[in-house]
């Protein structure tokens, strides 16, 4: 089981006996503890972890109630190895992040908290994780290489940077002390006929993973390896069952940690992860002729030393080195036709982009004591460079209404070619005080240089912790940040990409006023965006078995990315400014239940309300781009939710049973309506599509084969076979304006695991 944010931990329901407790965390030695339990008393075991491979112990001395000792007083969510094992089993980092009540799936990737998709980062490790070039995440690692995944909503420690939304952890997994080799996904997925459970058509996915982990010099030399391959078919239930979207991707991660000495330890991991998707945008109005397919992937590889100067004062040295590479490749050269029920010809843009990155981060940690108060504080310099090259080719765009007459012509320029380089440079001190053993403060400042942009921002953040009783069951937390995006390196090489000739026809095919040039202009005055964000919760623990949250949070952001569409007198331009805002607001109630292994449950209630400038320049110009620009407006974001219901449950009514479930019920997202041009009409985002209500159920049984103990069980994905359409006609001229389209159907699959 994972232990609650303060450490403490309860196994109930066990028979008298002999038991062994073992407890393990990233970065820290495990321990384990025999304890003797007796019919109808509790037994107490308390255990500290050593910090990995600089100590043979460490004794620590502290309040006898605490909350996190590291990383920020924010709660956060967190899926661990084993929930995703038996929640989503080879579905790796995105099906965790799927199994999260503040994350939210929308088409360019996921939302947390109402945000963007590109206003969150993902770190693995203490390293940044993202695509620099667009600010979004291509991570694919095995399952078997993660131990964690959590999200933290605006953490208020200021070692946290480069995000305005929200921050992913991935912890990766350590080897243990003995040898082990493990085969798990063997077993394919198979795609039946839409409608049937049993009338197999094809494989629908097919992931396959192996890993190796366990000593290399006993005590000293340790290696992890994870390996996966993923296949997916997806059906897009509006079009014939033979056109589908298809991926490949394959993943390799290895971890080394090396204890050098009793003050000194190193770790080190590479990771490779390409991949390819065939008919990337497959959709309703978009048949493969029409669709691209993307190629590319990411390589890392990263070094962190840790030194543990004395008891009190410790650092870390990370060093690490990203590429990542997208390729967009249409189908053909012909241009791209659009009307209102479908896409003729080729998709209009090719692209080819790398972004190198090289960073460094050094950290010194350490506590102090004056008086009653306690301090934990720490220094740090983080360097990130990038390097950023690309070229893009644009074919012309033709608008044709329902009829096919010519509407509007978008013709753009030659090749052209995209150079960023840009430095950026973090320097951040904070503290966390603890006046009295129930109160803590954890305060800091970040003074970050955006490289793209050339800007330096300062980044102050306050958070609290105040526990209403000694054991820690009644909290009350709650802060008050500044939090700063890292600018894309896209945005700095707005001016570089292909420019557009717009030209409009009259009615009834007659050429209106003459081709009109758009010209890309960046603002000379841009800022880098950001939020300014509070938040307040309360958690209280009824018992070892039942817990409650209630929680708010309103973010406001500033100076967000938008590119603003102007006409003038001689001429169109497309202007990149930092004129953006936003607002979030959320009220969350959440219970959980535990009950050892036996059982786990989340549920989460959110009211949130979230209006943004709908022009973000991430929504244009990302791997897939969409050529017509409309004009901006500030209304409901393409991420609010209003209402959300989320419940996570895994149960086991005895130890060779299981059932899980995860039930997603929220209010549809806003969408815009256009005319025959594609301009917007009326209000932007006013229209929704119907009420999500997703459910996956699945039961397992482990059975006895020879000396193997497989889980075999049957998974349902959207169990109530609701209506969840992807696609709307939302182009006012149609005869189908209005209608809804590509619902996933109830699908059947068998399911092989073997568990760690």
């Amino acid at each position: 089981m994972v232990s609650e944010g303060d450490g403490t931990y309860v196994f109930d329901g066990l028979n008298a006996g002999e038991y062994r407790v073992s407890a393990s965390l990233d970065g820290f030695d495990p321990q384990d503890q025999t304890v003797q339990v007796g019919y109808n008393e509790t037994a107490d075991v308390s255990l500290d972890l050593p910090i990995a491979g600089i100590a043979e112990r460490v004794d620590v001395v502290a309040a006898d109630t605490v909350i996190p000792s590291s990383g920020t007083l924010t709660v956060g969510e967190v899926v661990d190895s084993r929930a995703l094992e038996q929640l989503a089993p080879g579905g790796g980092f995105q099906a965790a992040m799927r199994l999260l009540a503040s994350v939210i799936e929308v088409p360019a990737g996921v939302a947390i908290k109402g945000g963007r998709p590109s206003q969150a980062t993902v770190q693995l490790g203490s390293g940044t994780f993202v695509d620099p070039a667009t600010g979004l995440s291509q991570v694919r690692l095995p399952d078997d290489a993660i131990d964690s995944v959590t999200v933290l909503p605006n953490p208020y420690a200021v070692e946290y940077g480069r995000f305005s939304s929200g921050l992913v952890l991935i912890h990766t997994r350590r080897a243990g002390d003995r040898w082990r080799t493990r085969l798990n996904n063997l077993d394919p997925t198979f795609r039946t006929t839409r409608g049937s459970a049993f009338d197999i058509t094809g494989i629908a996915s097919f992931s396959p993973r192996v890993e190796v982990g366990g000593p290399l010099v006993k005590d000293r030399l340790l290696l992890q390896h994870a390996a996966q391959y993923r296949y997916r078919t997806s059906d897009v239930p509006s079009r014939p069952p033979d056109e589908l979207r298809k991926s490949h991707a394959f993943s390799s991660f290895t971890r080394l940690d090396a204890n050098l000495s009793a003050r000194h330890s190193l770790v080190a991991m590479a990771g490779l992860f390409p991949m390819v998707t065939e008919h990337a945008n497959l959709g309703t109005f978009t048949p493969p002729e029409a669709s691209v397919d993307l190629r590319g992937g990411v390589t890392t590889a990263a070094v962190t030393a840790r030194t543990l100067w004395s008891d009190a004062l410790f650092s870390e040295t990370t060093v690490e080195v990203n590429r990542y590479r997208t390729d967009v490749r249409p189908q053909g050269a012909q241009p791209m036709e659009l009307l209102p029920e479908t896409t003729r010809g080729h998709f209009f843009n090719r692209q080819d982009r790398t972004s190198d990155t090289y960073q460094i981060i050094q950290t010194m940690a350490g506590s102090a004591r004056q008086g009653g108060t306690s301090h934990l504080f720490k220094l740090g310099l983080d360097v990130l460079h990038n390097r950023f090259r690309g070229t893009t080719t644009s074919a012309p765009v033709v608008i044709r209404d329902s009829a096919g007459v010519l509407v509007r012509r978008l013709d753009f320029g030659p090749t052209t070619s995209q150079a960023v380089d840009s430095t950026d440079v973090a320097v951040f001190a904070q503290d966390r005080v603890q006046p009295t053993d129930r109160w803590y403060v954890e305060f800091g400042a970040r003074l970050d240089r955006d490289g793209v942009i050339s800007r330096l921002n300062v980044t102050p953040r306050v958070g609290s912790a105040l526990l209403f009783n000694r054991s820690g069951t009644s909290v009350l937390r709650g802060g008050v940040g500044l939090f700063y995006e890292r600018t894309p390196s896209a945005a700095g090489a707005f001016e570089q990409y292909e420019q557009a000739t717009d030209t409009r026809i009259g009615g009834g095919g007659v050429s209106g006023p003459a081709a009109v040039p758009v010209v890309h202009r960046m603002s000379p005055d841009l800022r880098t965006s950001r939020s300014a964000t509070w938040d307040l919760a309360y958690d209280y623990r009824f018992s070892p078995r039942w817990a409650m949250r209630v929680g708010v949070i309103d973010r406001q952001g500033e100076h967000e990315l938008l590119v603003l569409p102007s006409v003038g007198p001689t001429g169109a331009e497309l202007q990149l400014a930092s004129s953006g805002r936003s607002r979030y607001r959320e009220a969350e109630v959440g219970v959980h239940y535990t009950a050892g292994r036996r059982a786990d449950i989340n549920m989460s209630y959110v009211r949130a309300r979230a209006r943004a400038h709908t022009n973000a320049f991430t929504y244009y110009f990302d791997s897939v781009r969409w050529p017509i620009i409309g004009e901006n407006a500030y209304a409901s974001a393409r991420t609010e939710v209003p209402h959300r219901l989320f419940v996570r449950a895994r149960v086991m009514p005895t130890p060779t049973w299981l059932v899980v479930a995860v039930v997603d019920w929220r209010s549809g997202l806003p969408y815009s309506t256009v005319d025959a041009s594609l301009d917007f009409v009326g209000p932007r985002n006013q229209r929704r599509f119907p009420t999500y209500v997703r459910s996956e159920l699945g039961l397992e049984q482990r059975l006895k084969v020879g000396r193997w103990r497989p889980w075999v069980g049957v998974r349902v994905d959207n169990a109530l076979n609701a209506w969840l359409p992807a696609d709307v006609q939302h182009n006012v001229t149609s005869p189908a304006f209005g209608s809804f389209y590509n619902s996933e159907y109830r699908q059947f699959r068998i399911q092989l695991r073997f568990e760690r």
